[in-house]
Order: structure tokens, then C-alpha cells, then sequence
């Protein structure tokens, strides 16, 4: 289908239909009628195909043929309305249909022309039409195939991107809210412990740490639908280790915050997170420590605790942050006895720094 400027463009070809009953025959008034209705007639049919669906347009053409060899008797310009018959040949088929077809064409034309009108000269004049329309028509059929190639590509990448956005929002809430309602889960055990205890104090103590975490969440969550983590790692990391430390972690910690935060891409903060998440959830240890050290090579950060494990079996946690690490260009290991988990990604700066001690 044409679309409505691109189709009265291509009517420009029509010119040619009135220049032998201008320039070269004699026409009287009764052929001039019969050039003109047949004209309209074609213009009727032109309109039709080029606005139809697939399956009348085989019968159009052959109706547009049909005009053509009708008025050929009275007007050798008939060659331009052969032109178009030419072009949505070259519009609609391709390869071997496409030569076969053209072929039968160029061969009717010839020999119906030659019937009424014996010279050489317009038997290379209207091929030369006829074919040269024909080419073009399968010129825009390529130029029409790549353009919806190109929207259906964009389309898809479009939705790939919503997908891959999707992915993002549900990991990144996983961990965030992951993190979030175990330390709050925990918070409230203390709670009641202290409680059983008779120990008002230490139990309002927690409850407030606990509306200071709930709070920190919501703003989390809408920073993560947002799509913005400005805080920074030498924010987050020490909110998590003092979330840790109130939780009854020992934390030993060497790790230069500020050349982390400045040296590391925002993903850090939730792949950081997550893995505290972890260590809350799962480890039955109480002393950890973590290191981070940076060479040639990019970065390396070591969380290590004093739990005991056997065996570990990757969840939703352990997977997400394997993949953004991964996208890093970067990588997850661990191993036991005791329990270490090893997370290395490239430097984000130009020069590689020395080991941060």
C-alpha cells in the first residue's frame, strides 16, 4: 500500500501519456474523448490499488492492463499507463516472479504496439519507460521492506528495554526491600526480647532504630522506582555495617570509603546490600570482616564471617548479584571454611591506583 502523498507523486509519470497525441498524432475530437475517459478510468483503478487490499489488487492490475491495451489504438502514450502496470509489478514481486512477470509484460507491450504502430525507435522508447518505472517500483518495495525492517527492530529493542527496566526495578526491590524487612524482622525479635526482659529502655531504643530503618526503606524504594541511587557507597556501606554492628555483628573493616565511592559505578550499592541481606538472613555467625583493595586488575572486596556452612546454594540474591556484576564487567566467587564471598569489577578511572589498605 502507497501512502497518500507518495501515491499522487508517482501520477507524475502520467506526462508522458499525453505527449504523442500532443506532439506526434493527429487526434480529433472523438479520440480526444476516448484519451481522456480512458485517463479517468485509470486513475480510478490506480486509486483502487494503491488504497486496496491484497486481494483485489491482481484484478485491479489486470483492469489497469486491460485500460492500457484498450486505449493503445488511439494514443501510443499508452506506454505510460504500461508503466504502471511495470511499477506494482516491481512494487508487489521480487526475484524470479518479479523477471518472469516483467518479461510477459515488455513482450505484450512490444507486440501489441508493434500491431498498430511498426517503428524501432517507439519500441526502445516505451521499454525503455515501461522497464525504468518497473525498476523503480522494485526500488521502493526495498526501501518500504528496510523501513519497516528498521521499525520492527526499534520496536523490539523498545521492548527489550522495557523488559530489561523491568528486570532492574524487580531485583533492585528484591534487594532493597530484601535487606530492609530482615533488619526490621530482627529489630522487632530484639524488641520483644527486651520486652520479655522488662527492659523498656532497650526495647524503645530498637523500636526507634526499627522506624529509622522503615523510613530509610521508603525512601529506597522510591529512589530505586526513580531510577536514582545518588547516596553514594561511602554512605551506604557504613549504614549497612552500622546496621549490621546494631543487629550483634562485630565488624572489622578495612576499607577506604571515600576511594570506593569515588572509583565504583552506583550498582555497588544495592550488589553491597544484597550481600549484607545475606549475611543477615543466612550466616549463624557474629563476627565479620571486609576488606576492599584495588590493582591493576580493577577492584576487589572480600566479606568474609565466622559462620559455619557447609554448602551454598544460589537464590534470587546470590543470582542478581552475579548478573550486575557480570554487566560490570566484573564477577562473584566464594568459598568455605570459613564463609568468603570475593566480588571484583573493573576500575571505573583511567589509572589504576595502588592496594587501599
Amino acid at each position: 500500500m502507497l501512502t497518500g502523498t507518495l501515491r499522487w507523486g508517482y501520477l507524475i509519470y502520467l506526462g508522458f501519456y499525453f505527449l504523442p497525441p500532443l506532439l506526434i498524432q493527429a487526434t480529433g475530437p472523438w479520440q480526444w474523448a476516448g484519451i481522456v475517459l480512458a485517463l479517468l478510468a485509470f486513475i480510478v483503478v490506480y486509486h483502487r490499488i494503491a488504497t486496496g487490499n491484497k486481494q483485489q489488487r491482481w484484478p485491479l492490475l489486470l483492469a489497469m492492463w486491460l485500460i492500457a491495451t484498450a486505449v493503445t489504438p488511439m494514443n501510443s502514450g499508452s506506454m505510460a499507463m504500461f508503466a504502471y502496470v511495470g511499477f506494482f509489478i516491481g512494487f508487489w514481486l521480487n526475484n524470479g516472479r518479479y523477471l518472469l512477470a516483467i518479461v510477459l509484460l515488455l513482450l505484450w507491450q512490444a507486440a501489441w504496439f508493434w500491431w498498430w504502430y511498426p517503428s524501432l525507435w517507439l519500441q526502445g522508447y516505451a521499454l525503455v519507460v515501461v522497464l525504468g518505472v518497473s525498476v523503480s517500483g522494485l526500488v521502493e518495495q526495498m526501501r518500504l521492506h528496510n523501513h519497516l525492517q528498521q521499525e520492527r527492530s526499534h520496536a523490539e529493542l523498545q521492548q527489550m528495554a522495557r523488559q530489561l527496566e523491568r528486570e532492574r526495578i524487580a531485583r533492585d526491590l528484591h534487594d532493597v526491600l530484601g535487606h530492609s524487612l530482615a533488619t526490621i524482622a530482627l529489630k522487632a525479635e530484639l524488641t520483644q526480647v527486651w520486652l520479655e526482659r522488662q527492659q523498656p529502655q532497650a526495647a524503645q531504643q530498637q523500636l526507634a532504630e526499627l522506624q529509622q530503618v522503615a523510613r530509610q526503606s521508603l525512601q529506597l524504594v522510591r529512589d530505586t522506582i526513580s531510577g536514582y541511587r545518588q547516596q553514594g557507597l561511602d554512605v551506604v556501606l557504613p549504614a549497612l555495617l552500622a546496621q549490621l554492628r546494631s543487629s550483634g555483628w562485630i565488624c572489622h573493616v578495612d576499607v577506604d570509603f571515600a576511594a570506593l565511592a569515588a572509583d565504583s559505578p552506583q550498582e555497588l550499592e544495592l550488589i553491597l546490600t544484597e550481600l549484607c541481606t545475606n549475611v543477615l538472613k543466612h550466616s549463624n555467625g557474629k563476627e565479620l570482616w571486609l576488606r576492599a583493595s584495588k590493582d591493576h586488575n580493577g577492584w576487589q572486596l572480600r566479606l568474609q564471617d565466622d559462620g559455619l556452612c557447609n554448602t551454598i546454594e544460589p537464590g534470587h540474591g546470590l543470582t542478581g548479584i552475579a548478573e550486575r556484576l557480570k554487566v560490570l564487567g566484573g564477577a562473584l566467587q566464594w568459598q568455605l571454611a570459613p564463609t568468603c564471598f570475593i566480588l571484583s569489577w573493573p576500575s571505573q578511572q583511567a589509572d589504576s591506583g595502588q592496594g587501599v589498605t
